[in-house]
This record gives structure tokens, sequence and C-alpha cells, in this order.
């Protein structure tokens, strides 16, 4: 969607929600709507408030089953790798019916946008690991696989560290059955095996998965298939390319891209394990000495 045709209005916005909100400028437009930043004032019931905030106005109720699923996944979590859902509801914008959500403001900006300088140190590719592996862990203690890991849902914080966003693909186990779960969401190019083959029953191994793919997309500074997603059918490998990086990184991202999800780690355990790595990176950095790096030629 063009910015030049783009249907809201801040005046139309701040109207409809009571002007409990100043919305600013536009974070993100697309076809589904738009993003702003917004400084929240009050609650819905009144009381005063004081929230930046990122705030989601849906265009279209064929949407409408993403926005549940993200708003039922994202309900009662705080989590620092997570952004925290502010407030949700209905409203009514220049004569359209739309859904909102208001979320934590993160200060950055996506992972997509920071790929286009090229690769990234291993050093930053580790804190991408730890913290969205952490993520993940933190959705899957409530049975819950977000579906569309990719850079675009990733948010790198200006004060450091990265942040896991939109969840409108999300996968409750508790709701499998319903016609909402059945309806497959997310990004071909970072879909794991079974999550390609349609299999119903995922589990955060097909989180993990995505999440290895991106991380190697980080070090080569290109999508390691071309987003062709016949390419990660059967699994990938980060040994089998030309990357100067550390032996241990390499090994792990070699058992997150296993096309057998019980062969991928779990992701508490992986973020620990990349917390490990980066911690005696900066011990090494600190004493002077050489980093070890093994260089992967095909």
């Amino acid at each position: 969607m063009d910015i030049a045709v783009h249907p809201f209005l801040a005046a139309d916005v701040e109207a409809a929600l009571n002007r409990r909100y100043i919305v600013g400028h536009e974070i993100a437009v697309g076809g589904q709507g738009a993003v702003f930043k917004a400084t929240r004032l009050a609650l819905p019931d009144g009381t005063d408030a004081y929230d930046v905030v990122a705030l989601k106005l849906n265009l279209y109720r064929s949407q409408d089953i993403r926005v549940e699923r993200e708003i039922t996944a994202m309900q009662n979590i705080t989590h620092a790798t997570l952004a925290k859902l502010i407030e949700h509801g209905h409203c009514e914008v220049a004569g359209r019916h739309l859904r909102y959500v208001a979320y934590e403001f993160i200060d950055g900006e996506t992972l997509a946008e920071k790929l286009k300088g090229g690769p990234l140190l291993e050093s930053e590719v580790l804190v991408i690991g730890r913290d969205i592996s952490a993520a993940i862990a933190e959705i899957w203690s409530r049975q819950i696989v977000h579906g569309d890991i990719k850079p675009s849902n990733i948010m790198m914080r200006e004060s450091g560290g990265a942040v896991l966003i939109d969840l409108g693909a999300a996968r409750h186990l508790a709701q499998e059955d319903t016609p909402a779960a059945q309806k497959p969401f997310g990004t071909r190019g970072y879909f794991s095996p079974e999550q390609a083959r349609e299999v119903r029953a995922l589990t955060c191994a097909s989180d993990v998965f995505s999440l290895g793919v991106v991380m190697l997309q980080c070090l080569m500074g290109r999508h390691p298939t071309d987003y062709h997603q016949s390419g990660l059918l059967e699994g990938l490998r980060a040994s089998g390319g030309r990357l100067a990086v550390n032996v241990n990184l390499l090994g792990r991202l070699d058992k997150m891209l296993s096309g057998r999800p019980t062969f991928r780690p779990n992701p508490a355990e992986l973020s620990r394990y990349f917390q490990t790595l980066l911690q005696k990176m900066e011990a090494d950095f600190a004493r002077g000495a050489p980093r070890r790096f093994r260089v992967v030629r095909d």
C-alpha cells in the first residue's frame, strides 16, 4: 500500500479511540493495514496512562483469524524477548469497522532492515540466537508455536538485544481442532520441513528450524536457498559452505537445521548455549586472545 493513498488519518484514528491516543508517524504500511507509533494517554476505563506503543490497525475482516491468533498467543505474556501486548479492541475509523492492537513500542529496526547492510558479525548473530530461542522457549512453555520466524518479524533493539514480534501465524496446541488452527500461515523459505508438509502437530522444533535459517542468512548475508522452500525439505547444513565461523556455532546450526525435528536442540538450552558462546567470545576478546574460526569450503 503506497503511503500516498494510505486510508488512515491520525485525527480520525484519535477520534475513533476517544482521544486516548496521540497518533504519530507510520512505522509500517501494507495491504493488510498500518502500524503507527502512538502515545496512549488513558486506559479504556479512563484511568490515566502513558505508554509509547506500536498501534496496529487491520483493514480487512479476512485478517481476523491472524489477529485473534496473535492476541490469544500474547495475552498475559511478559518477557524481554517478546513485544508486550498493551491493549486491543474494535473501533470505527472514517466509516470502517477495524480491529486494533497496541503493542509495546520497540525502539530499533527490523532484522530485515539491518540485513540490507550485508552479513552480520558473529557476535550479533549469537545475540539473535540467544534472544529469539529464549522467546521460542517462552511461548512453547504455553504450548504455542510462532510459525513465522523470519527477519521482518525480529526487532533489533537500539539498546541491544532482539525481540520476536507478530504472532499472527501462531498455533496453540490446545486449539488444533478449531477451524482457525487448520488454516496455514507463515512464509515459504523459512518453513521447517514438517511445516511445509502441513503437519498439524507442530512443536517448538519447527520454530528452532526457522531460527536456524534466519541465523544462517545473517552469517551469509543472503538467504541460504534464495527463498526456495524445496531446498529446505531435507534439512540444511550450515557447515556446507564458505563460512569463517566458530566451529561450535556451525555445529549447533547444523543441529537446528536437521530435517528431523527430534534431532533439533531444545530452545531454552539453545539460548543458554548461545549465551555461553557469547561470553567466551567476549572473554577471549578482553584477553586479546585470537578467536578460533574454522573456514569451511565447498
